[in-house]
């Protein structure tokens, strides 16, 4: 059994090795789309809006478009 365990251990990590992930696009945050400018302004100082806070937590690819989604768990 942890021979078994052993085997799948490293065929998954030498599979994970050779699978490299070519970095495209990167962000140091999520920005909202706001209607306009006053709304985005009043939402960040009420603080409806931290940006540091927008954690992108799954992606999906579908066709030729990307979603991300950055679910609410802080304020």
């Amino acid at each position: 059994m942890a021979a078994k365990f052993l085997i799948i251990c490293g065929l998954v990590s030498l599979a994970s090795a050779t699978i490299k992930l070519q970095e495209i696009f990167s962000w140091n945050v999520v920005d909202r789309n706001y209607p306009d400018q006053f709304s985005k302004q009043q939402a960040l100082r009420t603080g409806a809006l931290i940006p540091e806070n927008a954690l992108p937590v799954g992606i999906e690819r579908w066709k030729n478009k990307l979603f991300v989604s950055v679910p609410r768990w802080r304020s």
